[in-house]
């Protein structure tokens, strides 16, 4: 069966915003006829685009249908739990989640914590050996969380081998309940975390990863209530199997596993520190040289910021600090550490998240300006770096366009100006006189031949500044009115008028081109001889179709055909007539 990546893009649902490349710490998404796609060999599926996609087009892999199928062909399939679920099923008492849990057809529920437990005491013995040889390695950086490691292996891989050699909570936890209950049991996790899917496609022993949102719309749809999913006396039957975990629960908060390795030996002599949210990893990392060190560090990190609390997959949406203290309110009702019998029957913990690393493209000067050239940005003043396309800089910009993952048209100031530069062209292009207008009925930008109707000082002024902008409307023509009608508060969308200046009469249509804000006329001389007999024409050829079109309801709309008529034609005649008396 053809596993699909854990986050995917809805190609119809995609609104061209660009808010996914911003915010994607990574830049993994490559933008093809206006639509933005996870480019899945780049992505860390930290879910940050999940979260921020504001119109829901990045979505997270549905496999549920995966689980249901697990629940068919396995005699046991058991859960590995979030240690965050306290936080996001605030709403359920732990007894009445591992109830619900064991309703849908599982076998047992246990903490994937206890993972976390034995790798922190596994972790508290290789720090303790660094002490002991300070010749050794002494960068140490964690590999609970997928996103951080695979971003690490993908984007920084000269500190791969400073990734401690230790699973994760979740394939540690894995190994131990196949240890206790055989190999042939299926294992399904479920927490806020959508990298834990490609932890899952990747480690046979975990079969398959939910998120929170998931689960509680399983829930949801089968209609289980918390205060009916425990039968009368199996109250006591509702625990974690083989046992609860102790400290470990720590972990889904920043500085949990610092705080839970602790507990195991506190380690005075190894400086430790926590780092949350993935952009504040890249920089916490960016040029670090572990050669610098004279004593061992031990650096949490976390692609969440604040922890896996806030994690993607969480449906929930109370503040931070709740979910946080709902953790930590937890960890004080339980042990400090797993006891001796559990933690001698530890698995391999061995085996950090495998990453095919691929060689970042590298780019000469010649072709980034290229690149830049083809976006209208010919010198330094032009790379204005407004992020508006998604990237940082220009310059960034310019390398997805040389990588095919940027299309030209997300520039937003080369769009900017290509569409002036076509509007331009187009207004100056047009015979008749064009002028656009603000509110204030002042020249935003007009065309040459309207200068030429306004007469020959306009054309003076329009020849000392192009466009005309900033002139009063009202000083230039009797049409301004029309404009005023036009702009104002619930006003016409179109006047079409005949308007009298001196011995010409102009034929003016004004038209709103933003509402209340902006109109745009287009004025023709009628009195031109030519203007004059397209007028004849035109208004001749209304009469027919007018004619034509009432040719068998003659008997009784004879009189208003007639009027109609009669007032067409006096039209041409009256142009005619001003005309010729403004001639004399």
């Amino acid at each position: 069966m053809t596993v699909h990546p854990p986050i995917h893009t809805e190609p119809t649902q995609c609104q061209d915003c660009y808010k996914c490349i911003r915010h994607c710490p990574v830049k993994a998404i490559r933008v093809e006829n206006n639509h933005a796609k996870i480019i899945p060999e780049l992505c860390v599926f930290c879910g940050q685009c999940v979260i921020d996609c504001p119109a829901h087009a990045k979505q997270t892999r549905e496999d549920r249908q995966r689980v249901l199928h697990l629940l068919s062909e396995r005699k046991q399939v058991f859960v590995s739990l979030a240690p965050s679920f306290v936080s996001e099923f605030s709403d359920y008492t732990t007894q009445e989640l591992i109830a619900v849990l064991k309703k849908l057809g599982f076998a047992g529920v246990s903490e994937t914590a206890l993972g976390a437990d034995l790798v922190s005491a596994q972790l508290a013995k290789d720090l303790e050996e660094a002490v002991a040889n300070p010749q050794g390695q002494q960068l140490f950086l964690s590999s609970a969380c997928p996103a951080v490691v695979e971003y690490i292996k993908l984007y920084q891989p000269e500190l791969a081998p400073f990734i401690t050699d230790r699973a994760s909570p979740l394939l540690a936890h894995a190994r131990y309940l196949r240890q206790e209950y055989g190999k042939d049991i299926g294992l399904v996790f479920v927490g806020p975390c959508i990298a834990k899917k490609r932890e899952a496609d990747i480690w046979p022993e975990i079969d398959v990863a939910l998120t929170f949102q998931e689960l509680r719309e399983w829930i949801e749809e089968v209609g289980f209530r918390p205060d009916s999913v425990i039968s009368v006396g199996q109250e006591n039957l509702q625990d974690f199997v083989p046992r609860p975990a102790a400290k470990g629960v720590l972990y889904p908060i920043d500085g949990g596993m610092i705080a839970t390795y602790k507990k195991y030996n506190r380690l005075e002599k190894v400086r430790s520190m926590a780092v949350s949210g993935l952009t504040e990893v890249q920089r916490a990392l960016d040029g670090f040289n572990p050669e610098t060190l004279n004593a061992p560090v031990f650096m949490e990190l976390l692609a969440c910021h604040g922890g896996c609390i806030n994690g993607p997959g969480s449906s929930v949406q109370s503040p931070g600090a709740l979910r946080r203290i709902l953790v930590e309110e937890y960890a004080q009702n339980v042990d400090n550490t797993l006891d001796e019998n559990t933690l001698s029957r530890s698995p391999a913990l061995e085996g950090t998240l495998p990453v095919d690393y691929s060689q970042n493209k590298r780019h000469s000067e010649e072709d980034i300006r290229a690149a830049l050239r083809s976006v209208g940005k010919y010198n330094l003043e032009d790379e204005v770096n407004c992020a508006s396309c998604g990237y940082d800089t220009c310059r960034s910009f310019a390398r997805a366009v040389l990588e095919n993952r940027a299309e030209k048209t997300m520039c937003v100031s080369y769009m900017r100006k290509l569409a002036q530069k076509k509007a331009n062209g187009l207004i100056q292009a047009i015979p008749s006189g064009v002028v656009i207008v603000d509110k204030n009925l002042k020249i935003v930008e007009c065309n040459m031949n309207f200068a030429r109707l306004m007469g020959k000082d306009i054309v003076e002024m329009y020849q000392l500044r192009p466009g005309l902008e900033g002139a009063d409307l009202t000083r230039l023509t009797f049409a301004a009115k029309l404009f005023a009608d036009v702009l104002t508060r619930n006003g016409p969308d179109v006047i079409e008028r005949d308007v009298r200046e001196g011995k010409k009469i102009f034929h003016v249509t004004v038209f709103e081109i933003e509402r209340e804000e902006i109109a745009a006329g287009v004025i023709e001389d009628i009195t031109v001889p030519q203007n004059q007999r397209e007028r004849t024409i035109s208004q001749a050829q209304k009469v027919i179709e007018k004619n034509l079109s009432v040719v068998q309801k003659i008997a009784f709309l004879l009189g208003e055909n007639a009027a109609e008529t009669e007032s067409m034609l006096n039209s041409i005649i009256q142009s005619y007539g001003d005309g010729e008396e403004d001639s004399l």
